[in-house]
C-alpha cells in the first residue's frame, strides 16, 4: 500500500490503474474508517476532499474515463472488490467535476490536516456555495460529459489499459476458480489435496497483492505452479496449472516422463519368479 493520496493519483496519471483502485482502501485506513456499504457516503466525501486537495484536473477525468471504458467491457476485467472501488471513485468524480467547472474547488482546499469528522463538516458547510437544485442540474451535465468521454476514449489507450489490467485479473479469477473446485473436489484417496489447497491459497493471496504482471511476478507464479505439479495434481487441476503458468519445454518434458513412469512402473517391473513347492531342495532340506 502507498502512503498518500498524492501517490495514488500519480498512479492514475501514470496509467497504473490497478494500483490506483486501491485508493479507497487506503482512505478508509488513513481516516480510520471501515470500508463498508453503510459508510459509502462518508467515503465519497473523503475521496472528493482528498482529490480536490491533490490537484484534481481535466487529465484525471480523461484517465479515469479510459479506466471506466475498460470496466464496461464485455469480458468484465474488473469484478467484485475492484468494480466496487471503481464505482465508489466514479461517484466522487462527478462532484469534483462540478466544482472544477464552476471554479468552486478552492472552497474545499486547505493546508490543515483534518480528521474525518472535520472533513465531513467542511464538505457539508461548503455545499452551501451551490444551491442543491443547481448542483443536481450541474451534476447531470458533468455525468453526460464524462460518459461521452468514455464512449469516445482512444481505442488504443483503452486496449493498452485492458491488457495491463486483465493480464493480472485474469490470473486472479482463474486461481479463485481453481481453488473453489479443488476445495469441493471429492478425492478421498488423495493425501496431498490439503497441501495443494494450502499452496493455492498462498498463491491467491500473493496475486491479490499484485497490480502489474512483471517478470518477477511471472517468476514467482512459476515457482508456485512447479511445486503444485510436484504434488500429483488431479487431472482437472492440470488444465488450470497449464493456463496459470505454462511450463518451459524441459520442465514439461520431465513432468510428462515422470508421470508416465509412475503410471507404468508396475507394468515395466519383471514378474517375481514362482515359488516351486515341490522342489527337491524343499523336500530334503540341509541340516
Amino acid at each position: 500500500m502507498l502512503s498518500s493520496t498524492k501517490e495514488y493519483l500519480q498512479a492514475l496519471r501514470d496509467g497504473k490503474y490497478l494500483l490506483f483502485l486501491q485508493w479507497p482502501k487506503f482512505i478508509a485506513e488513513y481516516y480510520g474508517k471501515s470500508d463498508k456499504n453503510q459508510e459509502a457516503d462518508e467515503m465519497v466525501s473523503l475521496l472528493i476532499f482528498e482529490w480536490l486537495n491533490n490537484g484534481f484536473c481535466l487529465d484525471d477525468i480523461k484517465k479515469f474515463a479510459i479506466l471506466y471504458a475498460v470496466h464496461e467491457m464485455e469480458s468484465r476485467p474488473l469484478r467484485e472488490g475492484l468494480s466496487y472501488a471503481l464505482t465508489t471513485i466514479s461517484i466522487a468524480l462527478f462532484p469534483c467535476m462540478v466544482y472544477l467547472t464552476n471554479n468552486l474547488q478552492e472552497h474545499y482546499i486547505t493546508s490543515k490536516k483534518l480528521s474525518s469528522k472535520e472533513v465531513l463538516q467542511l464538505m457539508t458547510m461548503n455545499n452551501a456555495y451551490l444551491e442543491k437544485q443547481r448542483f443536481v442540474e450541474f451534476l447531470g451535465q458533468e455525468q453526460d460529459k464524462f460518459f461521452t468521454w468514455v464512449k469516445e476514449a482512444d481505442s488504443s489507450a483503452v486496449s493498452k489499459a485492458f491488457d495491463q489490467i486483465y493480464s493480472v485479473t485474469y490470473l486472479k479469477y482463474l486461481i479463485e476458480d481453481y481453488l473453489s473446485l479443488l476445495e469441493s473436489a471429492h478425492l478421498p484417496t488423495d493425501q496431498l489435496k490439503s497441501s495443494r489447497i494450502s499452496l493455492v491459497v498462498r498463491l491467491a493471496k500473493y496475486l491479490h497483492e499484485q497490480t502489474e504482471l512483471t517478470q518477477d511476478v511471472h517468476d514467482e507464479i512459476a515457482v508456485y505452479v512447479k511445486k503444485l505439479w510436484e504434488m500429483q495434481p488431479a487431472e482437472f487441476e492440470e488444465e488450470f496449472l497449464k493456463k496459470i503458468s505454462p511450463l518451459p519445454f524441459i520442465d514439461n518434458t520431465v513432468r510428462i516422463l515422470t508421470g508416465l513412469s509412475a503410471r507404468f512402473f508396475s507394468i515395466l517391473q519383471p514378474p517375481s519368479p514362482p515359488l516351486n513347492i515341490n522342489s527337491d531342495t524343499d523336500k530334503n532340506p540341509k541340516v
